[in-house]
């Protein structure tokens, strides 16, 4: 303020002129050096659990070289199972030597803490270990002592393989594995404790093998911890968590738990919730003995997962007791004689699956095997007790395709897994038939999701999942999300769209989306609440802060550029619309919603438009032609429709393809055409789309030309003349076609696939309205010589043309029409870069 009071040079208070500048700018600067400070934080700590992941992995790679050996190999891989494996796909899986290995390092770091915390009286640390002449006798010594107390779950396996070592003669080289990773745990044992790091996942899937076959990709920790906050916040929002009642009442199960990392994120966030009601460190020992014995449960049919899921839930606990762990392995492969599809064998138990006169059982019992404890134990509960009537199927289910089921097995075992999964999906059907059509072919994670819905309570069920993108947007997965909606109440659809981050999954690249559900009990259905996040959280602190500003946000941009929530009409999501999860922009997601309802449009299939897949047939009878002559039965053809191929909207040929056989030639329009030939070019046309592109890279979903061509990568449409041709060409490649084909995406997000049947749903003006063809088929003539930018190039003169030609062909706003195109160049996955990144190096971050 200057002299007597005035403020700055304008005079003004302290809300105008530069006075409101400065303020800003300083507010601004604090911000940002509160983030920044943040991102320190967090990167450390990622830096901190990067490092000692790191040293975990090397140290069993280490270990192993100690372990292999001609006699070892053969004996650990018959003790684990290995030795019938797919001959073809056996060194793509991990060896029983590094299974052992991993077994033991696990053990070896509660080993660690268990001595570091004098957690029990006389148990020496590693130290001991490293420096023992004899280390198999010394920590076979301690892990007995260890187990005769409590961690049987974790140093039972460990010790079984010490044993079955021991009883080759063959011990120097476990002796000296053992020496190794007691010298390795020592140092990181409690760091890794202390950082709250899930180790066991990434750990897994690094040194496992290829495990896709199986669809073991772990969730990664953070992702874990934000499902399971937002799920307990649907379940129990308001619960006294310091009441043993309260968590009697919250049963939960992972159907496909892996290392446990859904259900270890469960754990915390109820610990977390009791202790900020005033529960100190004894009560909540005893809330976690309670969760751990009669709470959580986890399947899987992984034996060295669920040693990692008991090492994960018994961690920081010294007085429980852990003997009633509800973690079980379930048959998987060959069993005895019959094949055995894991988790969904609990579909044959009548227990789960009421009975039916029209239900054909494929078997009477199935015969879990409850995560060994003791040789002495009597018989466990079975894992059907485990998930029946629970409050919380929380899960990541298996995503894999099911011609992939087994492929680790051999032939005939594989073969037999895939129809006992179908007998299965059988007595799905005969026990609900609106499941009919809920289940696909190509994956097996809605079997598992329909056996979720069948374990959970009927009034008060909660269904938290991890599911990829694509299963929540293309047309093949529609009755599987409307089945759900009719049953559930879709309460939050949470996606990450940085392109950096777009996976929830270890190991995985796709798109996924966290789905929160309660029963729906026939009361109001609410709209849904859609999360598009900018960012995911690299810290427990950092979810703790996304959370705070989630709950207290119920509609617009979240606080600290975290991202943006939005709602989904219920009546969209009832009828199998959850496109919104398909675009960061709730305006797109809304614009493209009501252009797929635009009655004065018509949809494709309406006007006999549908689009041939030619592409098979090129490549199956077909080889590529090489020769400068051409033959009366040579093709030229639409192959590629990535960046350096179709760049202009006028169709131009990139290859040439022959018959495969010439020898049999036939009449045809006055020459000798092979029939293939002849069989493919009926089925050539004026307009090509395209079957499949890059989001950010490509540059056409369309093209036209006056010859009449077929393709690969592009679909011809034989049902219009030229002119309609160029029309729907430029329709479909302006703002208005493009938001319709990405609503709808099959494979992934960033490389999507439209097949006919995506086509089929998209509207464009009537074809027969020769007004509106004229206008559009213009804008191709003027447009055919333009070379079209790639999508992540965003403004481009061409691109405004055809949207400008689009507006006034049928009468709409330009000025609309160039606001959704300019969203839709800042779409992550358009772009190339989140909202708020810039530049290349933001790209490599």
């Amino acid at each position: 303020k200057g002299p007597g009071g005035a403020t700055g040079p304008s005079g003004g208070d302290d809300n105008d002129g530069p006075i409101k500048t400065i303020r800003t700018l300083f507010e601004e600067v604090d911000e940002l050096g509160i983030y920044v400070n943040l991102l320190e934080k967090s990167g450390l700590a990622r830096n901190l659990a990067e490092r000692d992941l790191n040293i975990l992995e090397d140290s069993i790679v280490e270990a192993k070289q100690f372990l292999q050996s001609d006699e070892l190999d053969s004996l650990l891989d018959k003790h684990f199972g290995l030795d019938h494996l797919n001959a073809e796909k056996r060194k793509q899986q991990a060896d029983g030597c590094t299974i052992a290995s991993l077994l033991l390092m696990n053990a070896a770091m509660l080993h660690q803490r268990i001595s570091a915390g004098n957690w029990l009286a006389g148990i020496s640390g590693m130290n001991e270990v490293k420096n023992a002449p004899d280390a198999i006798a010394t920590t076979y010594t301690q892990w007995n002592k260890i187990s005769r107390h409590d961690f049987l779950p974790v140093f039972v396996p460990a010790i079984e393989i010490i044993e079955a070592v021991n009883a080759s003669g063959k011990s120097a080289g476990l002796n000296s594995a053992l020496q190794h990773i007691a010298a390795e745990v020592e140092d990181i044992a409690e760091t890794y404790a202390d950082l709250g790091a899930d180790h066991a996942g990434p750990l897994f899937n690094k040194v496992m093998g290829n495990q896709a076959s199986d669809g073991a990709f772990f969730t990664r920790p953070i992702a874990a911890s934000i499902l399971a906050r937002l799920t307990l916040d649907v379940s129990d929002s308001e619960g006294d968590w310091t009441d043993t009642s309260t968590w009697e009442a919250h049963r939960a199960v992972d159907l496909a738990c892996g290392s446990g990392t859904l259900l270890a994120a469960l754990l915390t966030e109820m610990k977390r919730r009791a202790r900020a009601k005033g529960s100190d460190d004894k009560m909540l020992a005893e809330l976690q003995k309670l969760a751990v014995e009669k709470i959580l449960g986890g399947l899987d049919f992984n034996p060295v997962s669920l040693q990692l899921a008991a090492a994960q839930l018994t961690l920081g606990n010294k007085d429980v007791t852990y003997d009633n762990m509800c973690l079980h392995r379930m048959p998987y492969g060959q069993v005895q004689s019959s094949a055995k599809a894991g988790s969904l064998e609990l579909i044959s138990q009548k227990k789960i699956i009421p009975d039916s006169s029209k239900i054909q059982w494929p078997d009477e019992e199935v015969l879990s095997q409850q995560l060994k404890v003791s040789s002495e134990s009597p018989p466990l509960k079975k894992a059907v007790d485990a998930v029946r009537d629970v409050r919380i199927v929380i899960m990541n289910p298996p995503f894999t395709n099911r011609s992939n089921m087994g492929q680790k097995f051999s032939g005939d075992i594989q073969k037999s897994i895939r129809q006992r999964v179908d007998s299965l999906e059988r007595v799905l059907v005969a026990s609900d038939p609106e499941l009919n059509g809920f289940m696909d072919k190509n994956s097996i994670g809605p079997m598992f999701v329909a056996l979720a819905e069948r374990c959970l309570n009927r009034e008060s069920g909660v269904l938290s999942l991890i599911n990829p993108t694509i299963a929540l947007t293309t047309t093949s997965g529609q009755h599987e999300r409307k089945v759900l909606a009719e049953r559930f109440q879709i309460d939050t659809l949470l996606t990450c769209h940085l392109p950096s981050q777009v996976n929830l999954s270890q190991h995985s690249a796709i798109h996924e989306t966290m789905i929160v559900a309660t029963r729906n009990t026939g009361g109001t259905t609410n709209p849904t609440r859609i999360i598009s996040l900018d960012r995911l959280p690299f810290s427990e602190d950092e979810v703790s802060e996304l959370m705070y500003h989630i709950s207290n946000c119920a509609k617009g941009h979240l606080s600290n550029g975290w991202g943006e929530i939005s709602v989904w009409p219920a009546e969209c999501i009832k009828a199998g619309d959850w496109s919104s999860v398909a675009f960061r922009s709730p305006i797109l997601a809304e614009a493209a919603r009501k252009i797929s309802e635009d009655e004065s449009l018509l949809q494709m299939s309406e006007q006999g438009l549908a689009p041939i897949r030619t592409g098979d047939a090129l490549f199956d009878k077909f080889d590529v032609w090489e020769s400068e002559q051409r033959s009366d039965s040579c093709i030229p053809i639409l192959k590629s429709k990535g960046k350096d191929a179709q760049m202009r909207i006028e169709a131009t040929p990139d290859e040439v393809r022959v018959p495969k056989h010439c020898d049999e030639m036939n009449e045809f329009g006055g020459r000798q055409v092979h029939p293939d030939t002849k069989a493919i070019l009926r089925k050539a046309g004026h307009l090509l789309v395209c079957f499949g592109q890059g989001t950010s890279s490509a540059r056409l979903t369309a093209t036209a030309t006056e010859k009449r061509y077929v393709g690969v990568a592009y679909m011809p449409v034989a049902q219009v003349n030229f002119t309609q041709a160029k029309g729907i060409a430029v329709f479909l490649n302006s703002t208005v076609g493009r938001l319709q084909l990405l609503r709808n995406p099959g494979k992934t997000l960033a490389f999507p696939t439209y097949n006919p049947a995506t086509y089929a749903l998209v509207r464009c003006p009537d074809v027969s309205d020769k007004q509106a063809m004229n206008v559009l088929a213009d804008c191709w003539n003027q447009t055919r010589q333009m070379e079209v930018p790639q999508y992540r190039d965003g403004e481009c003169e061409v691109r405004r043309l055809w949207d400008e030609a689009v507006a006034k062909a049928l009468n709409w706003n330009s000025e609309e029409l160039t606001e959704l195109r300019l969203l839709l160049h800042k779409e992550p996955h358009v772009r190339g870069l989140g909202y708020n990144q810039y530049g290349p190096a933001a790209a490599e971050n």
